[in-house]
């Protein structure tokens, strides 16, 4: 890997801390009591049609920022949106129209995370065994074994995924149309690696590790850099225009905000208090809002806590 003098690096550093944008709490939004369903996990944001899903079972406006719609069912988590057809799927297998939020159909299949290959027009239904669907169609055309404890997943855009191990720590290289494993990727002392978000310009992948934010090169599987961090992301986000990647640090309630100064050196912008312990993100790369969650734990029932989002901007 090619290094920059330490002169060069701090100069990159300065500069892109002078340019960062100054992100801050912007709104939160009271979406639900934990008790009537309102849970979360993996957030999904559809930039073309301007929506936000995995809160419950809502479907958030991001342009203003408030709940316009449900999709039935309790799918809370993972959703793969295929917004060139117009398409989403729910981790429960609730297959819909994304403009107007109908319902089009059933899969037989279920997942944790989701991703959506826009070069195969599949969405991957991510547990042990993945179930991959036609999103034209909403048909299973394949169950694959890849690895055990997928977490996380990202497509290239050019047919090629990379899957977070979470017992492992090894992202798994699978070809999206073959559904053979390509290549698998030990990422040392990362450990339980989940949040995995991608640059698609540099072929770099942003690993949220147990106390570590990894930068990892997708074509060589050789790690770039480490950044300490208060706890991993269950779903870390990047954002391509302006080359700034958040990991939502669950234990300490903040987000980290790191730059991309080179594709082999990062710096840290700032550490955001977000107000609540929000573990997933997702960036819209139209506003360069960031969209997190947390719940809000002032009852001490469980069942009243109050799932919220929390909307960043710079």
């Amino acid at each position: 890997m090619k290094r920059l003098s330490s002169s060069a690096a701090l100069c990159l550093a300065a500069t892109a801390a002078a340019q960062s944008p100054n992100y801050h709490v912007v709104s939160r939004i009271a979406v639900g009591p934990v008790g009537s369903g309102y849970t979360a996990d993996f957030i999904a944001l559809d930039p073309e049609h301007r929506r936000l899903y995995g809160l419950g079972n809502t479907v958030i406006d991001i342009d203003k920022d408030q709940v316009v719609d449900s999709i039935p069912g309790k799918s809370a988590g993972g959703y793969a949106l295929a917004p060139d057809l117009d398409r989403g799927l729910a981790r429960n297998g609730t297959w819909f129209e994304i403009s107007t939020g109908k319902v089009l159909g059933t899969v037989t299949g279920r997942g944790d995370a989701m991703l959506y290959d826009p070069a195969t027009h599949r969405a991957f239904m991510l547990l042990d065994t993945v179930t991959v669907v036609d999103m034209k169609t909403g048909q299973v055309v394949g169950r694959e074994h890849f690895a055990n404890a997928l977490e996380s997943g990202v497509a290239d855009g050019k047919g090629m995924l990379y899957i977070n191990r979470e017992d492992s720590s090894i992202v798994t290289k699978v070809d999206a149309r073959s559904l053979k494993v390509v290549e698998r990727y030990p990422i040392p002392d990362c450990k339980a690696a989940q949040g995995l978000s991608y640059d698609l310009a540099h072929d770099r992948l942003f690993l949220g590790c147990d106390k570590e934010f990894v930068i990892v090169d997708a074509r060589k599987g050789t790690v770039v850099q480490r950044i300490p961090v208060a706890g991993h992301a269950d779903e870390d986000a990047f954002d391509e225009k302006t080359q700034i990647a958040f990991n939502a640090n669950r234990n300490d309630s903040t987000l980290v905000i790191v730059h991309e100064d080179s594709p082999d050196t990062y710096s840290v912008l700032g550490t955001i208090k977000t107000g609540g312990g929000a573990r997933s993100v997702a960036v819209d790369p139209k506003t360069h809002k960031v969209y997190g969650f947390y719940y809000d734990q002032t009852p001490t029932d469980r069942k009243a806590w109050v799932l919220t989002a929390v909307v960043l901007a710079p």
